[in-house]
């Protein structure tokens, strides 16, 4: 658990744009973002790299939890609501893996629980485990 609780916590665009990641592990992962005025884009309403960034540090986590490097080779996102403010919840979780391939779906909700947004994701499972591929 030490390693990918170091590989989420060098997630750098992640933190750059605030978002929390809660909880993680056995194929499963919760994170948060607080919308503020940076996540805005020019409509005044949430940015939609926002949300999917949301998604995908929650895929990551999710993914990259069974301690073999996990990266993203096909991702796709739905959006139902824009909102301006508050907090979102992202909620990954596994739906099939295999040796070589897992896919996952995301939910990102709002602060009541209204679904904000879907997200598939599917990764290529890499021979190398997490703890080999840290930045220096």
């Amino acid at each position: 658990m030490d390693d990918l609780k170091r590989f989420v916590e060098q997630d750098a665009f992640a933190r750059h744009l605030g978002i929390e990641l809660l909880k993680y592990g056995d194929g499963r992962a919760t994170a948060r973002l607080t919308v503020g005025p940076q996540h805005l884009n020019s409509a005044g309403t949430l940015h939609g790299g926002a949300i999917f960034s949301l998604a995908d540090a929650a895929f990551s986590a999710a993914a990259n939890s069974h301690g073999v490097l996990a990266l993203s080779i096909d991702a796709s996102i739905s959006y139902f609501q824009a909102l301006q403010s508050g907090t979102l919840t992202a909620e990954a979780r596994e739906v099939a893996r295999n040796p070589k391939l897992a896919t996952y779906l995301i939910d990102v909700t709002d602060g009541s629980g209204a679904l904000i947004a879907h997200f598939r994701g599917t990764v290529y499972r890499k021979s190398a485990a997490i703890g080999d591929v840290f930045a220096p």
